[in-house]
């Protein structure tokens, strides 16, 4: 603005100047024929004296600074609150734009919503009337006939009706618009443009907080909120327990004893996990039992089937990807006495025997997610080529030589303790294909790199609900360190079991 002011001070004076110089001109040339005016010649000096009209405009234009934006707190200030339009103008206001106050008082259908437009005030849309003849009506409209209707056909007929009402409706504005011009009292450019949308005016309320101008912009302020990180949880626990009517075939050299019979089925099962880092803690227990009459036995009223107590720990320290050093340990049992028929002679009790086995090894653990729901596999592999086993009965009146103790040559006569030093290896996989359907499979091998045993182990769940289910168990068995039986002569072993009944799991 100082410029601009200071540039029109200069045309003013430079124009009064040239005035004035012409206006003398003038006089003199009325007065005088001759020139007068003395010759002037500045020097140098004189001519440095001037000063040009850029380096004036820098002189002038020293105080001026570029103005500075005005921030949000400063404009939120500056705003100018909104005048609500009071009642009485909202109610005049709603009068004018309300359609139905065109119509008379008297007529009835005042409150009526209207759907033809032909009821409507006639509006002009400057449609050209070619139709000299106009009718209210098409004539060979009445004469078309309705198209059949056929069952494998689309009915296009549903709507024919409103076609020939709105082909009517179109006559008759034509001929309003030839015989009755008058009648339009508004055309198409007449209507709004604009949609009119009614909202709230509301007055802002801001709180009288000190203005504060900085340039300067605080770290502390660009930061965001402390993100919220729930606590990870490293324990995790599972539980599995099965109450069901079983029927169940066992082959007659199987090491606990027992026969083929329908039974009560129980099983639990309890894990309890740890991870945290690079460390990981597996721990679980399980117990399994069956129980059923037995008529053929004349000494005892029931007799107890699949009986197994087993618990298992392994401590892993990651290695590499899904590798871990582990230390694997397991410890097995069975809590019920169980006879061979018809006589006293015990085959197993609790803690006789009991087997305990170690090794040190590597553990390689997955857990995989399909795209399908609920469907995953876990698969966890150890394998211990340093392993220990040692087997113990503290009953040595039962069968040892079924358990695979080893016979004393000198006495003839078994004993009940057993050293095992050689390799393990153990996998636990469960596949669930779907929310109802599941497979759970162990396998457990040691091996003296003489004498070798395994176990497998498979489950297959079909899940009816939540708490009902069927079972169809396999447990095959290897062991070439017991004696072999007369009626049975296989180091195979085989327990399979079918069933049905209440399941729980969490």
């Amino acid at each position: 603005m100082n410029v601009k002011r200071n540039y029109i001070h200069s045309i003013i004076l430079t124009g009064l100047f040239t005035c004035t110089c012409a206006y003398t001109h003038a006089q003199e040339q009325v007065s005088a024929p001759e020139d007068t005016v003395m010759l002037v010649k500045p020097t140098n000096a004189d001519m440095d004296k001037i000063i040009d009209l850029r380096t004036l405009l820098n002189q002038q234009n020293k105080t001026y600074s570029q103005p500075v934006p005005i921030n949000n707190p400063l404009l939120r200030f500056l705003e100018t609150d909104e005048i609500p339009l009071s009642p009485e103008a909202l109610y005049w206001a709603r009068l004018v734009r309300d359609a139905s106050a065109r119509f008379d008082e008297s007529l009835s259908f005042r409150d009526t919503i209207i759907v033809s437009h032909l009821f409507m005030p006639p509006i002009f849309r400057g449609d050209a009337v070619n139709n000299t003849d106009a009718a209210l009506y098409d004539k060979n409209r009445w004469k078309l006939a309705p198209p059949p209707f056929r069952w494998y056909q689309t009915d296009t007929s549903l709507f024919l009706d409103v076609k020939q009402r709105f082909e009517m409706e179109k006559l008759a504005l034509r001929y309003v618009e030839e015989h009755h011009p008058a009648y339009f009292r508004y055309s198409k450019r007449d209507l709004p443009n604009d949609i009119i949308r009614i909202t709230s005016i509301r007055t802002p309320v801001y709180e009288e907080v000190p203005l504060k101008i900085s340039s300067e912009i605080v770290q502390s302020e660009l930061e965001a909120p402390a993100k919220f990180i729930p606590d990870r949880l490293y324990w995790r626990s599972a539980f599995e327990s099965a109450i069901q009517f079983s029927q169940n075939y066992v082959s007659p050299n199987w090491h606990k004893g027992g026969s083929s019979n329908l039974n009560i089925f129980t099983k639990n099962h309890l894990k309890y996990d740890y991870s945290k880092n690079k460390i990981q803690f597996t721990n679980e227990i399980e117990i399994k039992a069956s129980i059923y009459n037995a008529p053929n036995d004349t000494l005892h009223a029931y007799k107890i089937g699949d009986d197994i107590v087993r618990l298992h720990s392994n401590v892993g320290y990651k290695a590499f990807n899904k590798w871990f050093y582990t230390f694997d340990a397991e410890f097995k049992t069975q809590l019920f006495s169980n006879y061979q028929e018809n006589t006293p002679v015990k085959q197993a009790a609790l803690l006789s025997p009991f087997a305990f086995n170690m090794g040190i090894g590597m553990k390689y653990d997955l857990n995989k997610s399909f795209r399908t729901r609920n469907r995953n596999l876990k698969l966890s592999a150890n394998l211990a080529p340093f392993s220990y086993t040692f087997l113990q009965s503290l009953n040595k009146d039962i069968d040892l030589g079924r358990h695979g103790f080893r016979k004393d040559k000198d006495t003839g006569e078994y004993q009940n303790t057993l050293n095992r030093f050689g390799s393990t290896i153990r996998t636990d996989m469960t596949v669930n294909f779907n929310r109802n359907i599941s497979w759970q499979s162990r396998f457990y091998y040691f091996t003296t790199y003489e004498t070798s045993q395994f176990e497998f182990e498979n489950t297959l769940i079909l899940a009816i609900n939540r708490h009902f289910s069927t079972r169809i168990y396999a447990h095959l068995r290897y062991d070439d360190t017991v004696a072999k039986k007369e009626d049975f002569n296989s180091y195979f072993q085989l327990n399979e079991l079918l069933s049905f009944g209440f399941n729980y799991k969490w």
